[in-house]
């Protein structure tokens, strides 16, 4: 048996255009990270956290001769309470313009976008999904 006989299969790029015209959104639009469905990293970067204390404070932190296991405790435990503050924060904040917030119903499906019509979901700061001016956010 020969590696070098062996033929492959080979595909061709399918003819015509390789975009969709209309491009589809999910069902409902999420309010924030808190909102379901969740992204497959949410629940990964959760994880990470506990594990990264769970370590942190119970092996490496303890194997420390005891000047130093204080010191680290409190600087350690400072910075995992910084840590998990601006993560829920970020987490529990609405990223949407203050317009779209005003006029959105979460609750309704999400309009679906025609890239014939318009090329951009936002162009000349105006949402063509919400049907709202945006505004830039220096």
């Amino acid at each position: 048996m020969s590696c070098f006989e062996r033929r492959l299969r080979r595909t061709a790029p399918a003819h015509g255009g390789s975009q969709n015209e209309l491009v589809v959104a999910p069902t409902h639009s999420r309010v924030n990270g808190w909102s379901c469905p969740l992204h497959v990293l949410q629940p990964l970067a959760w994880l990470v956290y506990a594990f990264m204390a769970i370590v942190g404070f119970g092996v490496y932190i303890p194997l420390l001769p005891p000047p130093w296991n204080y010191l680290s405790y409190g600087v350690t435990g400072t910075a995992c309470v910084l840590h998990l503050l601006t993560h829920v924060a970020a987490v529990t904040i609405d990223p949407a313009d203050y317009s779209v917030r005003v006029r959105k119903d979460y609750l309704s499906p999400m309009p679906v976008f025609d890239k014939k019509k318009h090329p951009h979901v936002i162009h000349n700061q105006h949402c063509y999904l919400c049907e709202v001016d945006v505004y830039v956010q220096y």
